[in-house]
């Protein structure tokens, strides 16, 4: 470029320097300088780092933070200029950059990592890193039925459009008692039910049995109210196989150990719905539906077997819960209660042998 053409164009711009605080372009700017001054936009600034300068100022992004913000595209990207230096969070430990659509938060163990939007707000609301959730694990990620989900250390922030952001770490699904609406026709001589419940538990992270103990003396219209831990841990969806069992002269461990079985084999079948959320990790998809009927097939022909041992099979039901809803459940339905039982959630009429009862489940946040 000739040297008096280059002075021509530079003297339609002006740039501070070496500290830039703005860049800017007079009414009498050449197109060369429009060009050359587009150039000057991202500088090297006193940290090694990038400077932007937007309407909002002048602003250096350095470091890891600068990494994850280019590879999301700069200033194009979803994020927009920054409109903070890299700052020390209040922790001490962490640093950030807020952006004109988001923010990105770094840590030592956590590394960058972006935040945007409804779950950046609901993260803000809460404290940012100095909340229960510490700081995030993941960007934001799509997840089941719709939704966003962003993991961070000490939980997740899911968000669907009809529900707004949600913040929690684990769920914690009880059963918590058995309501009888009609005794058994028959029951060796005796005017009242002897019940319990077997539970198959199937989860995207795997499957487990649990039984009650032998309710005495049950009739129609009344309750046994209970409380047992069937899972913990993240609302990844869930499948719950119910079954109902009349003692007579059976051990109900045997069933038990039948059910259990029964479970593990349909476990194989769950499995084919479960998929991976990254960083958020396996989740049992919505339309799990589909194989609810090979799972108490699974199981009642496990209990089949030895039913002509001693005790009558009342009936058996599967209830499904997706990830949303175990997330709606446990943070924002209120619990109901029926004849001294609380719950959130509960089985069809599971009848047979002229008996029908309910089970019933709370789902808490951890």
């Amino acid at each position: 470029m000739p040297e008096k053409a280059r002075r021509d164009d530079l003297a339609s711009a002006r740039v501070i320097w070496p500290k830039p605080k703005f860049v800017e372009v007079r009414s009498e700017q050449t197109p060369r300088a429009v060009a050359m001054l587009e150039q000057l936009k991202a500088q090297t600034g006193p940290h090694g780092g990038n400077l932007y300068t937007s309407p909002a100022g002048t602003f250096e992004v350095y470091g890891d933070i600068l990494k994850r913000y280019l590879a999301y595209g700069g200033p194009e990207g979803g994020l927009g200029y920054p409109i903070t230096d890299e700052t020390g969070c209040p922790d001490g430990i962490g640093r950030y950059n807020h952006f004109e659509r988001g923010s990105i938060y770094w840590s030592p163990t956590t590394g960058a990592h972006i935040v945007y939007g409804a779950i950046r707000d609901r993260w803000a609301a809460m404290g940012w890193e100095k909340s229960y959730l510490g700081y995030p694990l993941s960007d934001e990620q799509p997840f089941d039925e719709g939704g966003r989900a962003t993991q961070f250390q000490g939980g997740q922030i899911y968000w669907w459009p009809d529900t707004g952001a949600i913040d929690l770490n684990q769920v914690v699904v009880h059963y918590t008692g058995l309501i009888c609406f009609g005794e058994t026709d028959w029951d060796q001589g005796s005017d009242s039910d002897e019940p319990y419940a077997i539970f198959g538990v199937l989860s995207p992270t795997g499957t487990r049995t649990v039984a009650t103990r032998v309710y005495e003396d049950v009739d129609g219209g009344e309750s046994r109210p209970d409380l047992i831990e069937l899972y913990r841990g993240k609302p990844a969806g869930l499948v719950i196989s119910s079954t109902i069992m009349e003692n007579d002269f059976g051990d109900p461990n045997k069933y038990r150990d039948k059910v259990e079985a029964g479970v593990v084999a349909a476990g194989q079948v769950v499995a084919g719905a479960v998929t991976a959320v990254p960083a958020i990790g396996p989740i049992l998809a919505a339309g799990v539906e589909w194989g609810l009927m090979e799972v108490k097939d699974s199981i009642v022909g496990a209990v089949n077997g030895v039913l002509d041992t001693g005790d009558d099979l009342i009936g058996r039901d599967a209830t499904t819960f997706t990830a949303k809803q175990m997330v709606l459940l446990a943070a924002r339905t209120p619990n109901s209660v029926s004849k001294g039982v609380g719950f959130k959630a509960e089985t069809r009429l599971i009848s047979g042998q002229g008996a029908s009862y309910k089970a019933y489940f709370g789902l808490v946040v951890a």
